[in-house]
């Protein structure tokens, strides 16, 4: 069973509400604390199965309570945003695979990118808003989402690839060459997505923690430049490793993370601006509908 490493659930105390008590592994202290209270904040992303268990059991057991679990609930605002970010995220890096088996030269400043730099940014965005709005376990489930889909697309394009095809179609040879190297390119594709996002995630709560939820915009240019800079190492070293020249790839590490380094400048107000848009409309709505449950 996943042991503990800061909080652990001690039970229940029921009085006019039920509240939780919660241990600080580290100093021994006793907290009690409300179960919506608990279910929010950073303390549940340390307990085990169980304990969620527990703590959901609790908070959902009332046959009268609306949770975002329930059918007639996942009509609200905040879970049709998490699904469209969630699937936005996944044709990126479905879209970043597939070209970037293509190195491209921008003349102007010397550059040497594939294409997919160019939207692939977008994914430390989109993992940041679920993040900061939904917690790092969803974040952790939406990469892993988008990862597997990636994975399952590309093993379907490699078996029509294997597919015996006309032999008056001209593009026999050169779709499956364009089939086999979005194949090789998988591997590392997967293996900075998988990375990166992860650290990114996890960096980004960790700050959050620290800074008590202020100061987004230090949490998400701090996370956003270790991220890149991982991201653009693995994926140009593990792609182009005997294919280019190392001169070639270090190009590409430094041009990668440059224009990483101004989608995560340029992405600061579009997550500053989402945070006012949950707190003016989803999270109101959510609010609303279960006032009007409880009347």
């Amino acid at each position: 069973m996943e042991q503990n490493k800061k909080y652990k659930l001690l039970g229940f105390t029921r009085s006019d509400v039920i509240t939780a008590n919660v241990m600080v592994l580290a100093t021994g202290k006793h907290i009690s604390i409300g179960l919506p209270e608990l279910e929010s904040s950073e303390i549940t992303d340390d307990f085990n199965r169980h304990e969620l268990k527990s703590l959901y059991r609790r908070l959902y057991g009332d046959n009268s309570t609306v949770t975002s679990y329930d059918i007639g609930d996942r009509h609200e605002r905040s879970w049709y945003a998490y699904l469209i970010i969630s699937i936005a995220l996944t044709v990126i890096y479905t879209l970043s695979t597939v070209s970037g088996v293509k190195p491209v030269l921008i003349p102007v400043v010397n550059f040497v990118v594939p294409p997919a730099i160019f939207f692939y940014p977008l994914s430390f965005i989109l993992v940041d808003i679920i993040n900061e709005f939904y917690g790092l376990r969803m974040a952790r489930r939406t990469i892993f989402i988008s990862f597997i889909s990636n994975t399952l697309f590309v093993a379907g394009l490699w078996l029509t690839s294997l597919l015996p095809g006309l032999k008056e179609w001209e593009l026999n040879i050169s779709y499956a060459t364009f089939v086999n190297s979005i194949v090789s390119v998988l591997f590392a594709s997967s293996a900075a997505y998988l990375v990166s996002e992860n650290i990114n995630s996890l960096i980004l709560c960790k700050i959050k923690e620290l800074t008590n939820s202020r100061f987004l915009f230090v949490r998400v240019l701090t996370s956003n430049v270790i991220a890149s800079a991982l991201d653009s190492v693995i994926f140009c070293t593990l792609a182009f490793h005997n294919v280019l020249s190392m001169a070639t790839i270090k190009t590409m590490i430094i041009s990668q993370f440059i224009i990483k380094l101004g989608y995560a400048l340029l992405g600061v107000g579009p997550i500053y601006a989402t945070r006012e848009l949950f707190r003016r409309y989803i999270n109101k709505e959510k609010q609303v509908n279960r006032a009007e449950e409880v009347v």
